[in-house]
Order: structure tokens, then sequence, then C-alpha cells
């Protein structure tokens, strides 16, 4: 990391604010991020949305494997957000690299998130909320700040309880960016096979609940935007908790090591 280099005017924000400020990072990096996609969602997205289509949307089957598939997704858009604040090009390959370092913390940390998820369904939905609060920067945690694994729960359980509003914004908005691209999803995908191409409901529709690829590719769409999302969420709590920005600046003058 070179601070001075830093593209960003690290600040305080609010959610919106951060959320704005993403989508204004992804039309900078339109040519980066979209590579990133193609190489990560890509594949799932043809594999999930073939077995959609063969076992006729059947939602006890596909909903479990994509919400699998989105476990690992955000993890590579987290380290081309973080290398991006801090530089003009970051490319897809050393995306990659820089995964494969750190996989054991990955793996650690995919586990946490899969062990969520259970909880969440074991409890209704109630569980899952507090508990990817808490742990809602875990792969940020692991990936950023190359802490062992042990600490990687600790940092996270820390950056979320000193700032839990910012936690709980991050939930909730994975939530709701998960559920507007899956109906994004489905409404683009209908509008084109159905009404551009006349090609009729070839893969059924999610009125009569089923899961379609239209929908598939919509949730595994939104998972690249929420990690940008939870990137600056992550930034701005460390800010506000840590005096990231008053960090930066020291280093940028050649004041601390």
């Amino acid at each position: 990391m070179n601070p001075n280099q830093c593209r960003l005017a690290l600040r305080p924000r609010g959610p919106l604010e951060v959320f704005d400020l993403g989508l204004r990072l992804v039309r900078a990096n339109a040519a980066d991020i979209a590579g990133l996609v193609a190489l990560t969602v890509g594949p799932p997205a043809v594999l999930l949305g073939g077995l959609a289509w063969w076992v006729e949307g059947a939602p006890e089957i596909v909903l479990p494997l994509v919400l699998l598939a989105c476990l690992p997704l955000p993890a590579p858009f987290a380290v081309l957000t973080g290398r991006l604040l801090f530089a003009e090009r970051f490319p897809v390959r050393e995306v990659v690299v820089d995964l494969l370092r750190h996989l054991p913390q990955l793996a650690w940390a995919w586990f946490v998130q899969g062990f969520v998820w259970v909880i969440g369904a074991a409890t209704c939905g109630a569980g899952w909320l507090v508990m990817h609060a808490t742990w809602l920067f875990v792969e940020e945690t692991a990936l950023l700040e190359r802490v062992g694994v042990g600490r990687t729960l600790r940092r996270s359980f820390r950056l979320a309880s000193a700032h839990p509003g910012a936690a709980l914004a991050g939930t909730l908005g994975r939530l709701a960016i998960t559920v507007w691209f899956a109906v994004v999803g489905e409404a683009a995908g209908h509008a084109i096979v159905s009404t551009v191409l006349q090609l009729g409901a070839p893969f059924g529709s999610a009125t009569a609940g089923m899961v379609t690829p239209y929908m598939v590719l919509g949730i595994l769409l939104a998972q690249p935007v929420f990690a940008i999302y939870r990137l600056l969420l992550y930034v701005d709590v460390r800010t506000r908790v840590e005096g990231w920005d008053l960090q930066v600046r020291l280093r940028a003058a050649g004041l601390s090591s």
C-alpha cells in the first residue's frame, strides 16, 4: 500500500453515502471489475442456471447451492477494491495470486459465514441477522489486515461492536441488494426472452415458485456489489473507530512506520 496514492477522501460517511461511493468506484473501475465478474460469477451462474432449468426450478435444490456459491464470491472483490483505493489499476491475475496466498484465512472465514447461514436457517433468520452483523468484516480482516486465523473473529467482533449501526447496515444491505438484484434479474430475463425474443417462458417463472436462471444470475451478481459496499463500510468504521485517516496521512508524510 502506498499511502501517497490514496484515491479516497478518508472521512466518516453514512451508510447511504458509502453506497453511493461504491457505485462511483464501480464506474471508475468498470473494466477491472467486469473482468473479475466474468471470471468469478460467470462459471457458477452457468452451472447453477443449468441446474435450475434441469430440476425445473425446485427451490429446495437450487437455493442452498446458490447460497453456497455466494460464500466465496465477495472475497475477490474485497481484495480488488482494497487495492484500487491506493492504485490506479490492479490486474485480475494479482487478485487471484493474493487470494491463493491467503486460502487458510479465507477457508476459515467461509466456514464462519456458512455457520452463520446454518444458524440463520435454524432460527428463521433472527440468528442470521445478529451473527452476520457481528462477523461482517471477517474477510476484510483476513485479507487486508493479514492477521492470523484466530484474530479474524476478534477483529471483526471489535469493529462491529464499536460501530453496530454500520454492521447492521451492512447486514441489511446484503439482504436488500440480493433481493433487488434477484427481482431485477428475473424481470430483465423475462423481458429479453419472453418479450424481445418471443420465446415464452422456457425456464418457468418466480411467480410460480420456481428459481429461474435469471434469478440465479441476479443473486450471484449481487455479491460483488455487496462486497464493494462492505469494504467501504469497513474503511468507514476503521476511520471512525481507529483514526485510520490519520494513520494514512502520517504514513504519507513519513511520520509512521
